[in-house]
């Protein structure tokens, strides 16, 4: 048994069970809904819902696997490895209010596949266009939800 995977897991269950409680009234029919329309919490209750089927798959796991001898964080290579994570992750989150959504996602996901998954300049290109291009189609175009545009998008940059 992995006592802090079990904490992690019970942490993943409880925000999840907050989130769908908060979103409960996904099954509710709302005022100036269609009849079979999904509705404004339909979205929130079942990422919950995903996050909740997660946290048991990572309990199930940590109570039913060996723990291994040696920590996970024996040496240096372990820490580098979370920098390398946290450090870009903190900084995208810090430049969307210039950059917008779409610019810094695009450029996150092209640093992390080069810089981590070590991939081609081909894919790390794809990958920097695909994404964000797909959160548009997502979120702009299906949900109808803007998301944070750059400094740019005032001058005529769709994003």
């Amino acid at each position: 048994m992995r006592p802090y995977q079990v904490g992690t897991a019970a942490a993943i269950g409880l925000i999840a069970a907050v989130a769908m409680f908060d979103s409960r009234d996904v099954f509710a029919s709302a005022p100036g809904n269609a009849p079979g329309d999904v509705g404004a919490h339909f979205y929130p209750f079942w990422s919950a819902a995903l996050m909740a089927i997660a946290g048991l798959a990572i309990a199930y796991r940590a109570l039913t696997t060996p723990q291994a001898v040696e920590g996970v964080f024996t040496g240096r290579d372990s820490a580098v490895a979370v920098l390398k994570l946290v450090v870009p992750m903190v900084l995208a989150a810090t430049l969307i209010i210039w950059l917008g959504i779409y610019i810094v996602t695009g450029l996150y996901m092209a640093l992390y596949a080069r810089w981590v998954g070590k991939y081609n300049w081909f894919w790390v290109a794809f990958i920097g266009a695909a994404f964000p291009a797909a959160i548009y189609l997502l979120f702009e175009i299906g949900f109808r939800v803007s998301l944070p545009k750059s400094v740019f998008f005032e001058s005529g940059l769709p994003f």
